[in-house]
């Protein structure tokens, strides 16, 4: 059984594999992944092994900005986010929106990502009344 190294030694160990890293920021989760692999056993660091090292979780030490997400379903939370869904919207008010926005999005690329939000239960959908010859299903899309 191999005796573990000091706290410092593998401190500096990962020290010297980051030092070429330029960002800040890169180098410190560079660091914090190279010392998890160091202190879980994983062997020896050099310099540049920063990019070679295995796969580490995520460290929930670091405090990552949440991504906006974008696409369709990014666009329509934003409309949630921002209200738009308070009254009942159909398919093509949605569109019609987001177009409004700058975001031209199709049709049949809207409704994945407005079953999705409704399946999540962010959205709630329901059947839209329509008139007596109307043979065409149509949904209104509200906040639950």
């Amino acid at each position: 059984m191999k005796k573990p190294k000091p706290y410092a030694e593998l401190v500096t160990q990962a020290e010297e594999a980051t030092r070429a890293i330029k960002d800040p920021e890169l180098r410190r989760v560079a660091f914090e992944r190279v010392l998890d692999d160091l202190l879980s056993g994983g062997g020896t660091a050099t310099q540049g092994d920063a990019h070679a090292a295995k796969p580490v979780e995520r460290s929930t030490r670091t405090a990552a900005k949440p991504r906006k997400s974008s696409g369709p379903k990014g666009y329509v939370r934003e409309l949630i986010d921002d209200g738009f869904f308070k009254k009942p919207k159909t398919i093509a008010e949605v569109k019609a929106e987001l177009a409004n926005r700058g975001h031209h999005i199709a049709l049949t690329s809207l409704s994945g990502p407005l079953q999705m939000l409704c399946q999540e239960r962010v959205l709630r959908r329901d059947k839209a009344k329509s008139g007596d010859k109307a043979k065409k299903v149509t949904f209104n899309y509200s906040e639950w």
